[in-house]
């Protein structure tokens, strides 16, 4: 229970009124002592616990002594009517009393109190004023995160010092605030104040140095440093013990990792594996026309299939789309800040002319599908700096679904429809895959996996353009497994 004398004080300050504690000492003094009875409750709680669990080990240290015995010749030490009753007598009585002690909820009078706490009138404002005055007096007197953390204040020690979770809750009001680079400083610091004999309670609260190196991969990509944002999630989940929560920097150092690669694609840095068997071979499988005019294919992936088909669209065609779209180009801009997409589209529908309509059948016999439920044609133009970041054309329904549902697209075709004379490949970051564009070229691939399933490896992007234009042509085609012609076998 909280003291006579401050209780008074509690009420002389206007309990229950809305306080702001870091803006008066005599409010912190308060704090003070809340956080003394607070411990010394949690102290007693632990006493009792402790008693629980010395009687326990007690226990077990007697049980131990005569099993030790016992185990060697376990009929022989029961043929001994000295040891068969002691037995019999610590199964029927004592077993049961242990059984009770075990259940006994200890401390109840402890918990009560613990719960009786009210620290309700602490408001996240409070933390930020104080935080505020802290950084504050950082920066008017010009000092070290460093020294501050250790104690030492204006070139004198003090007998203080800021915890590593401490240098962790400024990191993150500090990053809260849009100072990136004052909050990476902060972390750092607080990574070099970890203590690891203070393990277990960081873990407990959440604090612990993958806790940290989490926050600072976050603080990270706010400045801009992807590659050491991407270093330190990983530390973060090579550190993670399996109670602490680190799916964000798991996420976003795999996403990271895609981009690297994704990088060394768009400039032409990524190669199939010397021991690649893969070949380019003419196609003539699937169909009639293939047969009597057999296709120029490159096979880039097995697994996930990505080919790359030659000559697929003569120069009329190229320009024939091209003409049918310029009326009606839209923009296409993603997220504000991300840019996951900018470019131009317009939609063509399948029968929109002749030409477009022997470009689809031509298509069907190049995939082995049916296409009549797939979505129209997209005409889409990229200029300078333009791109299409990391994604895949399918998402994989949350609720369980036969195979090869209409809800997401099946495979993509890519056409080329210009070439670019600097930039605009097609990226493969979790194949390690660059293509260039090449005019009248087919680029297939599969984004659904043989199980019918969304297939995450075929994540690709559009390269920015460095010079020139990007002129493409996609086909998203989607719908049941019906359309295949030529249908997978199904692990």
């Amino acid at each position: 229970m909280i003291s006579p004398y401050w209780l008074l004080l509690w009420l002389g300050l206007g309990a229950g009124e809305e306080q702001h504690y870091a803006t008066s000492t005599r409010h912190l003094a308060f704090l003070l002592q809340v956080e003394d009875e607070l411990l010394a409750t949690v102290r007693q709680y632990a006493v009792e616990l402790q008693q629980k669990v010395d009687t326990m080990r007690v226990l077990q240290a007697e049980w131990m002594a005569r099993r030790v015995e016992a185990r060697a010749d376990p009929d022989s030490y029961v043929a001994n009517p000295l040891r068969s009753l002691p037995l019999m007598r610590r199964m029927h009585v004592d077993a049961r009393k242990w059984l009770d002690f075990a259940r006994l909820e200890v401390g109840q009078e402890s918990l009560k109190q613990l719960a009786d706490f009210d620290l309700s009138g602490i408001s996240p404002m409070d933390f930020q004023e104080a935080a505020d005055g802290l950084l504050r007096i950082q920066e008017i007197y010009d000092l070290d995160e460093r020294d501050m953390a250790r104690g030492k204040l204006r070139h004198k020690h003090y007998n203080s010092r800021l915890s590593s979770a401490d240098c962790l809750a400024l990191g993150v009001h500090l990053e809260d605030l849009q100072k990136g680079r004052l909050s990476g400083k902060w972390l750092e610091v607080a990574l070099e104040q970890y203590e690891d004999k203070w393990e277990p309670i960081h873990r407990l609260l959440q604090v612990g140095r993958s806790q940290i190196w989490q926050q600072l991969g976050l603080t990270l990509i706010s400045t801009h440093d992807l590659q050491a944002s991407h270093a330190a999630f990983t530390k973060a989940v090579e550190g993670a013990s399996e109670s602490e929560d680190v799916e964000i920097a798991r996420h976003l150092a795999d996403n990271l990792g895609y981009h690297f690669v994704h990088q060394r694609n768009c400039q032409g840095r990524s190669r199939l594996p010397v021991q690649s068997s893969l070949r380019c071979h003419y196609s003539a499988e699937g169909s009639a026309f293939l047969r009597l005019a057999p296709l120029r294919m490159e096979l880039l992936s097995r697994d996930p299939l990505v080919a790359v088909y030659h000559e697929v669209v003569s120069a009329a065609e190229q320009r024939h789309l091209m003409l049918l779209s310029e009326s009606q180009l839209q923009r296409q801009r993603g997220h504000q800040y991300d840019k996951i997409r900018t470019f131009a589209s317009a939609s063509v529908a399948a029968n929109a002319t002749p030409t477009v309509e022997q470009l689809h059948r031509r298509l069907e016999d190049i995939t082995g599908l049916d296409l009549a439920e797939s979505e129209p044609l997209r005409i889409l133009n990229y200029g300078i700096g333009g791109q299409y970041y990391i994604h895949v054309d399918c998402e994989q329904p949350q609720t369980h679904v036969e195979p090869y549902p209409k809800e997401y697209r099946l495979a993509t075709v890519l056409l080329y429809l210009s070439d670019v004379r600097l930039g605009g490949f097609t990226s493969f970051p979790a194949l390690g895959l660059g293509i260039r564009p090449n005019r009248g070229s087919a680029l297939v691939w599969h984004n659904a996996n043989n199980a019918g399933n969304c297939d995450y490896r075929a994540l690709h992007a559009a390269c920015p353009v460095l010079l020139g234009t990007r002129w493409v042509a996609s086909k998203w085609i989607s719908g049941s497994g019906g359309q295949w012609r030529r249908k997978p076998c199904r692990k």
